[in-house]
């Protein structure tokens, strides 16, 4: 009987229990919800990952390879999120027929964040599949520049693979004819081996596009050597004639090109002293820099490569440098008044040098020698000379030094101000 009355009391108090159990809870996801509270925002540039069916490959690309995605989290979770948490999937595993399929996509968020995406932008996407296949095709060495002048190269190139296999879509891997792989000899004197990647071509010689190969890049050897039929030989510039006096011929400044590529009779290519000069360039009345573009003077039988091959010479002509010396030249006085101070100590004459182009010397009349005392206060001092040329329309190239370049003077007032005295002191003060 006190059995039943116990069982009686724990069934009657079992529901408060309950909901005590259930209040505590409630008052508990309140508060931490209040603390962490759920929030919804944008997670932008979030990948997209293709499942495709097996032996399938994509046709049409992706329009856009990140999508955003709307997801809902407390706010701690927010802080741990990026979009690599975010796992965006386009299933095509259940279609089986080449063709344009719209997709679903489907997100979720990696574990162990807790979070839940609602949404997607774009949710879709059009996707292009197809059956991978593969070929094997030859491999074409194709030299997109030459070596340089007075070197060869063999017809037959080859590389470490003549095949190689090109997978992908049934349609483009259908529309290429061969692999390329691309030469550039422009540099090279020596035999080489170059190793380059390769390139794809259709039959109308574009490039094809969305394939693999395997490989990518080959080795190709390219046995460069000399020409027997060639020779470089350097060009001098034949000069005849002389400027006028005053002029001087300085230097070639330019010789374009400063070698020329000859063949024909190898017997009198031999002969040549090694160089090829120019036809005749004349410096009679030459006054100033010029370029000429002359040919080349070759003996019978011989001929450049190209034919007919012409050179440009600059000719860097300028006028003589000299020095003219003048002696005893007057040294004028500025920049002081006579009626205030005056001036004593200062050599009367000076030497100067003028140097420049010969033909522009100046003569003694086209000289004055300056001092400017302006500023200055009484007492001694040292002074710069200042040579100037006068009555020259052209004093370009000039320099004028005058010696010695320091001159004492010293500068005296003609009335000094009286130096004030102390007023005197009647006796018996201070």
């Amino acid at each position: 009987m006190r059995t039943n009355s116990l069982l009686q009391m724990v069934i009657r108090n079992l529901g408060w229990a309950l909901l005590s159990v259930f209040l505590a809870l409630a008052i508990w996801v309140a508060a931490n919800m209040a603390n962490n509270p759920v929030e919804q925002g944008e997670v932008r540039g979030v990948q997209v990952r293709v499942e495709l069916p097996e032996g399938y490959v994509l046709t049409r690309a992706l329009d856009t390879a990140s999508v955003t995605a709307v997801v809902r989290a407390e706010r701690s979770q927010w802080d741990l999120l990026t979009a690599s948490d975010i796992l965006v999937t386009a299933n095509l595993r259940n279609f089986k027929e080449p063709g344009e399929y719209r997709v679903e996509l489907q997100a979720e968020v990696a574990s162990p964040l807790h979070a839940r995406v609602v949404a997607l932008r774009p949710s879709t996407f059009t996707l292009g599949i197809d059956r991978e296949v593969e070929k094997r095709v030859a491999v074409q060495v194709v030299v997109t520049r030459d070596p340089p002048l007075g070197y060869t190269y063999p017809a037959d190139l080859t590389c470490d693979y003549s095949e190689v296999v090109i997978r992908g879509s049934a349609e483009r891997v259908r529309e290429v004819a061969h692999v390329e792989a691309r030469l550039n000899l422009a540099d090279e004197l020596n035999p080489v081996t170059k190793l380059v990647s390769l390139t794809p071509v259709q039959e109308d010689g574009l490039r094809a596009r969305e394939v693999e190969m395997e490989p990518s890049s080959v080795a190709c050897m390219v046995d460069i050597q000399p020409r027997e039929d060639i020779f470089q030989m350097p060009v001098q510039p034949k000069i005849v004639g002389n400027p006028p006096p005053g002029y001087n011929v300085v230097r070639y400044s330019a010789i374009e090109p400063d070698t020329v590529v000859l063949t024909g009779d190898l017997a009198a290519i031999r002969e040549m002293p090694g160089l090829v000069r120019t036809a005749p360039i004349d410096l009679t009345n030459r006054t100033e820099t010029f370029t000429t573009e002359v040919t080349v003077d070759l003996p019978a039988g011989v001929t450049t490569v190209p034919e007919n091959q012409t050179v440009k010479v600059t000719i860097v002509i300028e006028p003589q440098i000299s020095t003219r010396q003048f002696e005893e030249v007057p040294v004028e006085v500025t920049g002081i008044d006579p009626t205030q101070h005056r001036a004593s100590g200062l050599a009367g004459t000076v030497t100067v040098f003028v140097s420049g182009p010969l033909n522009k010397l100046p003569n003694r009349e086209n000289l004055r020698v300056i001092v400017d005392l302006s500023g200055l206060p009484a007492g001694n001092h040292e002074v710069v000379p200042q040579g100037v040329l006068v009555g020259m329309e052209d004093t370009t190239g000039l320099t004028v030094t005058v010696s010695p370049d320091e001159l004492g003077v010293t500068i005296e007032a003609l009335a000094p101000t009286p130096t004030p005295t102390a007023p005197a002191t009647a006796p018996g003060t201070g």
